[in-house]
């Protein structure tokens, strides 16, 4: 940026002539004006620059300065230019985006003290101006400043409803302003004056900063960063357009030729974008991170790196297409979808470093040439263009009008030659007039001459059209012949096309076929698996039944046996209980009878032998554990049927031993 200001370092001085040319009442009444608040007055980075303090009457001084202060500091070296490269990349935020801005442009350089007013001032001059060129006989008035002021002014009356309909800062004031704005920069570059897309610029400077300084930073983007852009020919639009295209090719050859095959040009699409800059082609958002660091460079290199990033995110959506049209609407309709912003500078800005200005400068020298020629030689035809015209015309009556002509050549003949020479013209006269270079006809005898060389040429092309007829007969049949073995081929090669596609069908009409066999045996099995499985769930359930009615059978068994269980052991606990108490009465009488000499002589012996065999018996017969062990081996027994029966045999067997106990202790 800082190479982009030393450049623009000369460029005021024209707009200060301009000021000096303007009369001194007005540049009076224009100083006499207050100025603007300070609010419209933006901090600018080349405020900082040497060369603005320096008297311009000591130019020599003043050179000597800046190269001691280059040597000495190094504008590189006072500002962090790649650290703020970096954060404008990210994105400049929105409040401080007007401002920096004209920071970029460098407004403060260019700004010119009450320039802009004058500008807006010279109605009145103008109109003074028309006084005066209505007094002379000028024949230059198509070419007047005035009058093509007065063009500009109609067509910004057109596009002025049609920047951005419906934004509230575009109203009835914001309208004027942009109105304003465009004709003052009209007046300012009358070689470019106004052009479509220069409303949305002004429009869209007018958003983020004052009336004035977004002229200056108008009239900095189209004069500085877009030079030759805007002009009548568009040179320097057309130059890039190329360098575009020889870069478009060098990078996705794939996506060139595949567009080259649908007959879509670059041009066709990339074209809008950089004569608009990308408004309205990108989201806002996009537009906004693309102007950052487009004006923070000073060139266009962002344009073409923002381009050739477009047709890398979407170059294979592209390919797929069949049409050019499809081609051509689904790249702006992706294009206008670019919504990650920073994705899409982050990609134009590393991947595609090595497109910078040095090289595009190059290829910029190498394609003017030819842009430049191929204009001169459009002027050229433009310019003679309307002199064959009327020659053009005047052939054309003549081939298709031949029996006019040759009744003005017989009304000739029959003395009617006064006519011709009052000044009258005829088909005849107009023909030779073409052929011979706008000869005159002086004489009769040399007008008869030339009747009778026009008869002779009348008959040549007469003879020369029935020829030409029969030869387009011959070629139109000819081609009828061509059209139809053409038609023959394609037909052929058609029905090759349809037999070959419905053999396809048959072989995949067999393969279904069998496809379909294979499932209809598959489905075959699975019937009969699952007529199996029924037969086997309804087996199942009844023996399921059969089972819950011998498990029935066997808990009614249990319960059975478990009420008699019960009923025994209350026997046995009475016969025990009636054991005991015959025992205790038992060993109440032996204490009592025995006689004392007995008693004496083997009273020890007794005692000791009663004494040991009673608790003996007690403790065999309360030790066992009769009713508990029972009862336990019938909770753990399981109820079927055999177990009952070996329950019942073992309840029998057991009966008998506790009688018998009983019995063994009562006789005991």
């Amino acid at each position: 940026m800082s190479i982009r200001v030393k450049k623009k370092g000369n460029q005021p001085k024209d707009q200060r002539e301009t000021k000096k040319e303007l009369p001194s009442e007005d540049a009076t009444s224009a100083k006499a004006e207050p100025e603007e608040d300070s609010e419209d007055e933006f901090y600018d980075v080349e405020r900082s620059d040497p060369v603005q303090d320096i008297p311009s009457s000591d130019s020599v001084s003043a050179a000597a300065i800046v190269a001691t202060a280059a040597c000495i500091f190094p504008l590189e070296s006072l500002f962090p230019w790649k650290e703020l490269e970096v954060l404008v990349r990210g994105g400049v935020p929105m409040a401080l985006r007007g401002e920096l801005w004209q920071a970029f442009v460098g407004v403060r350089t260019r700004r010119v003290e009450n320039y802009y007013q004058d500008l807006l001032a010279s109605d009145s001059i103008s109109g003074n101006h028309v006084e005066q060129q209505s007094n002379s006989d000028s024949k230059s008035s198509t070419t007047d400043p005035i009058s093509m002021t007065e063009k500009w002014k109609g067509q910004i009356e057109k596009d002025l409803p049609r920047t951005f309909p419906g934004h509230p800062a575009l109203d009835d004031d914001g309208r004027n302003a942009l109105r304003r704005l465009l004709t003052a920069y009209a007046r300012h570059n009358p070689s470019v004056g106004y052009c479509q897309a220069m409303n949305f610029f002004a429009a869209f400077l007018l958003l983020l900063m004052p009336e004035e300084n977004a002229f200056w930073t108008l009239m900095g983007i189209i004069d500085d960063y877009f030079d030759g852009y805007y002009s009548e020919e568009m040179i320097e639009s057309q130059v890039d357009q190329l360098v575009l295209e020889e870069l478009v090719r060098e990078r996705f050859p794939k996506l060139v030729n595949h567009l080259d095959y649908l007959g879509v040009q670059v041009v066709w699409v990339t074209g809008p974008w950089f004569l608009s800059i990308f408004m309205n082609m990108l989201p806002w958002e996009s537009v906004l991170r693309v102007w950052d660091v487009l004006l923070f460079e000073g060139n266009r290199v962002m344009l073409f790196q923002t381009t050739l990033a477009l047709m890398e995110l979407y170059g294979p959506a592209l390919v797929t297409t069949k049409d050019a049209g499809d081609a051509i609407t689904l790249l702006q309709s992706l294009a206008g979808s670019t919504f990650d912003s920073s994705q899409l500078v982050l990609t134009a800005c590393m991947g595609y470093q090595n497109v910078n200005e040095i090289r595009l400068q190059k290829l910029r020298n190498k394609h003017r040439h030819a842009v430049i020629n191929v204009v001169e030689e459009r002027t050229k035809g433009l310019q003679g263009w309307g002199d064959s015209q009327d020659l053009a015309s005047k052939l054309y009556n003549f081939k298709h009008e031949p029996k006019s002509l040759s009744i003005e050549i017989d009304k000739q003949n029959s003395g009617d030659l006064s006519h011709s020479g009052s000044g009258r013209s005829t088909n005849a006269d107009e023909v030779l007039i073409s052929w011979t270079g706008d000869m005159e006809i002086d004489g009769v005898p040399d007008l008869q001459d030339q009747v009778v060389w026009l008869k002779v040429e009348l008959s040549k092309l007469l003879e020369e059209k029935r020829s030409a007829i029969l030869r387009a007969e011959e070629l139109e049949t000819a081609l009828m012949e061509m059209v139809k073995q053409d038609n023959r081929r394609q037909l052929s090669a058609r029905v090759e096309q349809l037999e070959h596609e419905v053999s396809e069908l048959r072989k995949a009409h067999a393969d279904k076929q069998e496809q379909e066999n294979a499932m209809l045996q598959v489905l075959m099995r699975v019937e009969q698996e699952q007529k199996v499985t029924e037969d086997a769930r309804r087996y199942a359930e009844q023996d399921a039944a059969e089972q819950r009615c011998a498990a029935q059978v066997l808990q009614e068994k249990y319960e059975e046996a478990m009420t008699s269980i019960a009923e025994m052991e209350k026997r046995v606990v009475m016969a025990e209980s009636m054991l005991e108490a015959t025992l205790q009465y038992q060993s109440g009488q032996l204490k009592a009878q025995p006689s004392p000499r007995s008693s004496n002589s083997y009273s020890p012996q007794s005692n000791q032998e009663s004494a040991q065999d009673i608790p003996t018996r007690k403790i065999g017969l309360l030790a066992r554990p009769f009713v508990l062990g029972w009862r336990d081996q019938n909770k753990q027994a399981k109820p079927n049927a055999e177990e009952a029966n070996n329950t019942k045999s073992s309840n029998e067997v057991q009966g008998p031993s506790t009688e018998q106990k009983v019995a063994n202790g009562i006789s005991v």
